[in-house]
Parts: structure tokens; sequence; C-alpha cells
């Protein structure tokens, strides 16, 4: 489908280029195709594990935004030569335990054959939700795939199931599971959504640990981001400087939405000056793009966060030194990580007792819940609420200055590790 544009810089092939950009970075939509998806190599090998165990089942989880639905999309592909048959569903507020299996059932489609009259044989299709009117069971559930005539391995995913508000649904989901793998089914129930562990999506969890794969989904590491710029850049036949390669994976902060608009709109600036090189200057300008085209409701929680009639409130240097500050793999950071980042923001000394009420008003009603915490008194650890915030500050502090030309020169360097760092010393 996308082949290295032509030489030839007529306008024509330069917009088809342009189309072709957007094709491969997909910031608003899960990856859809095998071919177009980097990394999470250990992710993939236990969900094979999953699908290869007799017995066993799988809960993806983590973050919102750091690729779960797109694995969920490909990985059956990523398997290469193994039979599986998908079955993916969608999960929604309003499912219950039935309407999530009649989803499924509609999907499963089996033959009756009539003699029929003067021995034309009429082949009628049905499908296993068509058998059932009202309520289904776990039991219905087992005995339909038990017998269900299927040529590979059925894994059928519920994507999103953090969304079910029917908790009756959730400890049913958790009998299936059991009854599946006490029943010797071959079959595995693949659930997805948005949690730090496993409780919050399966009820009863004690009781199915035995059997299920607990697979946590974190931020992509920096290759993973970088292999995301060199699987497409080179169907485009564009290049990268190394400078703006960095920053563009830098400021991404893991998460794949980010990568990808980023990529997008750096790659767009390129095309359409006419120029097959990216440079850290199309970044910028990628970075003005994106804050322009925010979501109105993004920015309207950035603007509720940071501000305030009083004049040297600081809200908006500490949120960014919230977004810089140093996390673990859950996007989560203590009140420490903030001092280094907002001393080099500030330009001057600066204690935890300076911003600490900030950190409790920006995870409260009174600033729009900005931030999430968690933990106990004097061990909280704090969390962007939504995660593509995050990034967002940043490229909001840039846009507005926080950072001074001098730190943006050092922001530049590929050989800087993270973001906390990429400020020079106190002037």
């Amino acid at each position: 489908m996308f082949g290295v544009a032509s030489n030839k810089s007529t306008k024509n092939n330069w917009d088809n280029l342009e189309f072709n950009a957007r094709q491969l970075f997909t910031p608003s939509a899960p990856i859809s195709a095998a071919d177009l998806f980097t990394g999470r190599s250990e992710q993939i090998q236990r969900l094979i594990n999953a699908v290869a165990d007799p017995g066993r089942h799988a809960v993806l989880y983590g973050e919102r935004g750091v690729g779960k639905t797109s694995l969920g999309n490909t990985f059956h592909e990523l398997i290469g030569s193994v039979g599986i048959f998908p079955i993916r569903q969608q999960s929604s507020p309003g499912d219950d335990y039935t309407s999530l299996w009649k989803k499924v059932f509609r999907e499963i489609v089996f033959e009756i054959k009539d003699p029929g009259n003067y021995g034309k044989e009429v082949t009628e299709k049905f499908t296993i939700a068509d058998k059932y009117e009202s309520v289904i069971t776990p039991d219905d559930v087992v005995r339909e795939l038990r017998k269900s005539p299927f040529s590979k391995i059925p894994v059928i995913i519920f994507d999103e199931f953090d969304k079910i508000k029917n908790t009756n649904a959730k400890q049913l989901m958790a009998h299936t599971i059991k009854a599946l793998s006490d029943s010797g089914v071959n079959v595995t129930v693949l659930l997805i959504g948005v949690a730090d562990d496993i409780t919050t999506l399966v009820e009863e969890h004690q009781s199915v640990s035995r059997n299920i794969e607990e697979i946590k989904m974190p931020r992509m590491n920096k290759n993973e981001l970088n292999a995301i710029l060199d699987q497409r850049l080179p169907k485009l036949g564009i290049k990268i400087d190394p400078d703006a390669r960095w920053k563009i994976v830098t400021l991404s902060r893991g998460l794949p939405e980010y990568i990808h608009s980023l990529g997008r709109d750096s790659t767009i600036q390129a095309i359409r000056e006419k120029k097959k090189l990216i440079t850290e200057a199309h970044v910028g300008n990628a970075i003005n793009e994106l804050i322009s085209q925010s979501d109105q409701s993004i920015n309207n929680a950035y603007k509720k966060a940071i501000l305030s009639n009083k004049k040297n409130a600081l809200y908006r240097e500490v949120l960014l030194a919230c977004a810089m500050a140093r996390t673990d793999d859950e996007g989560k950071f203590p009140p420490v990580a903030v001092v280094d980042p907002l001393i080099k923001i500030l330009r001057r000394k600066i204690a935890i007792a300076n911003f600490q009420s900030h950190l409790a008003t920006f995870s409260s009603d009174e600033r729009g819940n900005i931030l999430q915490k968690h933990g106990v008194s004097r061990a909280y650890k704090y969390r962007f609420t939504e995660p593509k915030m995050q990034p967002y500050v940043i490229m909001q502090g840039i846009n507005a200055e926080l950072i001074n030309n001098e730190a943006l020169s050092i922001l530049s360097a590929p050989e800087q590790p993270s973001l906390p760092n990429v400020f020079g010393p106190p002037s």
C-alpha cells in the first residue's frame, strides 16, 4: 500500500505523501495491522503462553492509552502460524453478563441442513445467539463453547472490560473462566481494561488466580517508541534528524498516542515544506499544531488546573514539574521527584513544603482532579488522571517559554536520558 515516494516533486506526489503519512500514523485509533505493531515482546509471549496452555486465560491491564487495545487487535497475527480464531467484543457500561455473551454468540455460526422438497437440500445458517432469547448462564457458555466445532483455538476478547458497571457480570465472568478451565474447554478468554491491578476487573479473582495470566501493559520504552518511527518513515521515503527524533520520543512520555501525533505532525510539517528530512524545527511546529488542535476538554482541564487570581501562585510551574518528574512504570511519582524539575523551572531553590498544597489541590475537585493521589499519608504518590495530559502539559510549558533557550538547546541533545535533566543550572 505504501511505497517510497517518487523523486518527482509534483504537488500530487507531496499530497499523496501527506495522505500516506496520515494513514501510517494513527493517534486516534488502535493499531489494526500486525505489520505496523511494534514492541511488547514480553506481553505477546505471555499471551501466547496463555493461549497455548489449556485451561489458561488472561487479563491485560494498565494505564489508559498504553496500547492494550492495539495488542488485543493484532496479537493473533503476531503469533504467526498458530491457529487462532479471535472473537473481539467491546464492553460498554450498560452491558450485563447476558449481553456480553450474546455479542460473542452472534459471531459463532452453525448450519442446519434440511432435505427440502423434491430432494433439494436446503442449508440454513444460524448463530448461537439465536438460541437464547433471555438469560445466558455460565453453564450455557461452557456447553456451547465445548460443542462448537472450532477448527482453530477461539480467543474471546472483551475489550474495555473496566467499563462494566454490573458487579454481577464480573462475578459471573470469573465463574465462567473457572468453569471453562475445570471443564478442559480449549478456549481462551482475554479481558482488557484500564486498571492498576486485576482486582478492579475480575471479581472474586482469588478463586481464579491459578487460571489467569495477569499481564501488565506498561508505557512504551524508548526502543519501542523509536521502532514506531523506524517502521513508518522509510515507507514514506523520509528521514529524521537525530535531535528531532530524540525530542519526539522524549516528549511522548511512553504513550503511543503522542509518538503517533508528534511523528505524524512533524512528518507533515516536513512534507509541506517539500523536505525529505524531519528537523527539530518541524517538531517545534508540530507541538504548536498539536496544542492548537487539542480537544477542548483537555485544554479546559489544563486551564482549570493552573489559573489563579493570585500573583505568583505557581500552579502552572508546579504542574509542569509534575509532568516532568521521574515516574514508576505506572506513571506515579512522589513529591520529592517534583523538586528537581521545579528548581530548574524557577531557577531557584525550593522545598516540598513550598508546593505540597499545590499537589493537594491538583488532586481535588477545586482544580479538576488533574492528578490522582495514591497511597497513605507521608507516602503519597501522584499520577495524572488522564495520561495524555502529561505530555500536553510539557508542550504547553515549552510553548509558554517556561523553559529557557539554553534549556531548549539541551532538550535537543540526543544523549540526554530523560526530561527532568533537560535544564541547565539556575541562572
